[in-house]
């Protein structure tokens, strides 16, 4: 399969707040839609992501420069949680007739494609995206892709490395972590792609192995460091970030292909006649913003004129063996992984 075909079938501050986790203290105040962008000056942009906090962090400060420079007076606010817990937000949310969100900035491709079907997102296309392969961009403008999360493998010590996703559901494999799909976006795009892959079989093989479910990719890597589990499956950006700090677990990419995770940004309803959520969306892509994305945040950008993470193997190599996720829809998936590990 071609990076194309596979990616199709796939398919942040001076001036910033970010908020994390879901304090009901301190949710957006509802504005009017397109309230942000009637003229762009003095505009505030509220951005949903799943990027962890430090790398909005590293993030904030080059992409406030950037909106000096393009849109001068324009401010962020960020929320930031898990994928699926931003999704349970945004749909009571819109539930209600509207959201505060301006730009969503999740790792689960297959919420995109909801909202999508939904007429929640606003088309468009930032000059930015045009450098990214045509299969990273929503065909009608729905999305782009912001940065790539890769789910690999990791071991504790290199004498319990496995050497391939299949590996782990063989017998006599043991003290496996996995990451949780219902908490996690990336962690359910990589339960997709290995049901695809594998079938339900294999995730019973996990279970009658004695796999522990750990929520998400840092509660996997905090097993793997203490100890409590051998071996599981972890993105490569918790792990290069690890191993950064001094942290032995051991990077294994899967002989039977890496997970490659698109992370979309979309334009949501509230955000329709805003040019300062265009002129986010537009700086979130910048050389400057992915450079940091990358060096600081261990993701691979979705622009093949930039390099990959420091210490992690090029996309075109990590691609060469990657399959596309299950085309089961996401809540049978779930309610399946659920009963096989929960019954």
């Amino acid at each position: 399969m071609t990076a194309r075909a596979l990616l199709c079938a796939l398919l942040s501050c001076a001036g910033c707040r970010i908020e994390v986790g879901t304090p009901e203290s301190r949710t957006p105040e509802s504005r009017t839609p397109g309230s942000a962008g009637q003229q762009q000056g003095g505009a505030t942009v509220r951005i949903y992501s799943s990027m962890y906090k430090q790398v909005i962090d590293a993030a904030g400060p080059v992409l406030a420069a950037q909106l000096e420079r393009t849109a001068p007076g324009v401010q962020v606010e960020w929320y930031q949680s898990g994928s699926e817990k931003i999704a349970t937000r945004l749909d009571a949310e819109l539930s209600t007739g509207t959201s505060p969100c301006d730009l969503l900035l999740t790792s689960d491709p297959t919420y995109y494609a909801r909202l999508k079907r939904a007429g929640r997102l606003v088309p468009y296309v930032s000059p930015r995206a045009l450098r990214q392969p045509r299969a990273f961009v929503d065909p009608d403008g729905a999305w782009a892709t912001s940065r790539l999360s890769v789910m690999v493998l990791a071991a504790a010590a290199a004498a319990h490395a496995p050497t391939s996703f299949r590996a782990l559901g063989e017998p006599g494999s043991r003290r496996v972590a996995l990451g949780d799909p219902l908490s996690s976006g990336t962690s359910y795009t990589a339960v997709s792609t290995l049901v695809a892959r594998y079938g339900w079989d294999y995730f019973r093989a996990l279970k009658k192995n004695g796999a522990v479910v750990a929520g998400g990719n840092a509660s996997v890597l905090q097993r793997l460091q203490t100890g409590e589990s051998e071996s599981g499956w972890v993105l490569i950006e918790n792990l290069l970030a690890a191993r950064a700090r001094g942290d032995r677990v051991q990077l294994v990419v899967p002989s039977d292909g890496a997970v490659i995770v698109p992370g979309p940004i979309a334009l949501l309803e509230h955000a329709r006649h805003s040019q300062a959520a265009r002129a986010v969306y537009d700086a979130l892509l910048s050389d400057e913003v992915q450079r940091v994305l990358i060096e600081k945040g261990y993701l691979h950008s979705p622009d093949p004129a930039l390099p990959p993470p420091p210490g992690a193997p090029s996309l075109t190599e990590l691609l060469a063996h990657a399959t596309p996720p299950s085309s089961e829809a996401p809540e049978s998936i779930k309610a399946t992984f659920n009963a096989v590990f929960f019954p």
